[in-house]
């Protein structure tokens, strides 16, 4: 038994069959469906938004340093004295403390206690200390703080970045998806000719017009069309896991891609040298590295602080009841004698890293001027050409509507008019195509002026 037949016939009705069940279940997205579900729910997007709000917890900690801490001790239940003779001592303490960024801590406690008379006795005691040397009289934490800051703005530009990559890839990939929908539409009218071929051909052998090996060919023909359309079948399903990886979405839920009903292109309303000017004020990567020189420079100030000698100035005041008070008051040097050249070469360090730093900087800008003006033009190129095609479309267009009112009255054959279908298709690809490098010069122009996407 010949199984070509009924291979053939299996063929046509996977490839044309549309399940209703499909149709009902189907989510239907937009490609701002698309941005707006994968920012909400893409992994990568949630687990840097997780670290952000991490580090922003770890920086209120460290901004509690430098605030009022007010603490209360008590102890209402103390006795003391021998096992037989134990006497109620209850206790009580209130402390206060306050440490700056000029490195002044101030520190105030109030005790009270019960005595062996009966009597309540009260201490206070009131200590400040001021750092004097080195210069600038800044407080190590603070300067960790400042650090701890600097980092967080890092990450949040990191975050806006991974947004920019993340829109730029779903616009990619959607296009893709429907540039795939069309080449499968072409597919199948490249396949149906060769089925009507086929049918001439077998018309023809029935007439003795044709041989056995023209028919071989004409189903041969027939084979690999199908072949091409089950191949552009699974690079589109391969195209849609990706997407829906992307967007946090169940590989297995149904999706229906849809497209903007009017694409617009969106001009661009700066000239060449605004644009530029734009990029240097706006671009992240300059933002890092400046952010980078500042931490450079206190890096630099800690690395000078821990190997100056230093000065400390002491104070305070305590007084115990009843009518003993006392004032106290020091100076404190600490001053590194030999460290084996360790500061030195430490400093030298961070001096050549903060020159480096301003160095990268420069360079940057340079590269960048040259970035934007390479994206400025592929962006227009890419403009020009979409205008070009939507002439092509329009005029294939009209072409394929007069060839379908020819072959309603009778004066081309269905096989001319599927040729007429077939270029109208292609050049709806080639429109697509055009678009999908248009969203990709458009997205890296916009990327290289710092903007958002």
């Amino acid at each position: 038994m010949n199984m070509r037949p009924v291979f053939l016939v299996m063929g046509s009705l996977f490839l044309f069959s549309s399940p209703a069940s499909y149709a009902e279940s189907s989510v239907r997205l937009t490609l701002s469906d698309s941005i707006k579900q994968a920012l909400d729910h893409n992994l990568d997007i949630r687990i840097a938004e997780i670290q952000l709000e991490e580090m922003e917890s770890e920086i209120v900690q460290r901004r509690s340093s430098f605030k009022p801490k007010l603490d209360l001790e008590l102890a209402p239940a103390t006795w003391a004295g021998e096992l037989d003779s134990l006497e109620y001592q209850p206790q009580a303490s209130l402390g206060v403390s306050l440490a700056t960024k000029g490195g002044t801590t101030y520190s105030l406690n109030l005790e009270q206690e019960k005595g062996e008379d009966e009597e309540a006795s009260t201490s206070l005691s009131f200590i400040l200390t001021q750092k004097i040397l080195p210069h600038p009289r800044v407080d190590s934490s603070y300067l960790a703080l400042e650090k701890s800051l600097l980092d967080l703005r890092q990450k949040k530009l990191s975050l806006q970045e991974e947004e920019n990559r993340l829109k730029l890839e779903v616009t990619v990939n959607f296009y893709q998806i429907l540039e795939q929908q069309r080449k499968i539409e072409l597919k199948r009218l490249y396949l149906k000719q060769a089925r009507e071929d086929l049918l001439v051909v077998e018309d023809k052998l029935q007439k003795l017009l044709a041989n056995e090996l023209d028919l071989l060919n004409a189903q041969m023909e027939v084979a690999n069309a199908e072949e091409v359309v089950f191949q552009s079948q699974d690079e589109l399903f391969q195209y849609s896991r990706e997407l829906k990886d992307l967007l946090g979405i169940d590989p297995e839920a149904q999706i229906e891609w849809i497209a903007e009903p009017h694409y617009e292109l969106e001009p661009t309303e700066l000239d060449l040298e605004g644009a530029v000017r734009e990029a240097l004020a706006n671009r992240l990567e300059i933002k890092r590295k400046e952010l980078g020189i500042k931490q450079s420079e206190l890096d630099l100030t800690l690395t000078k602080s821990r190997g100056s000698p230093s000065l400390n100035l002491s104070g305070g005041y305590s007084y115990t009841e009843p009518g003993k008070g006392e004032y106290g008051a020091s100076l404190i040097f600490q001053i590194p004698l030999v460290d084996g050249g360790e500061a030195r070469a430490e400093i030298q360090e961070a001096e050549s890293g903060l020159r480096g730093g301003y160095l990268n900087l420069e360079k940057l800008k340079r590269d960048i001027r040259a970035e934007v003006r390479s994206h400025f033009f592929d962006l227009h190129r890419s403009m020009r050409k979409i205008e070009l095609l939507r002439f092509s479309q329009n005029w294939y267009e009209k072409d394929f509507q007069i060839a379908r009112s020819r072959f309603s009255s009778g004066a081309i054959t269905e096989n001319e008019l599927t040729e007429k279908e077939i270029d109208f298709k292609q050049v709806e690809i080639d429109l697509l195509d055009a678009i999908l490098d248009y969203e990709a010069s458009r997205s890296a122009f916009l990327r290289s002026l710092g903007r958002k996407l």
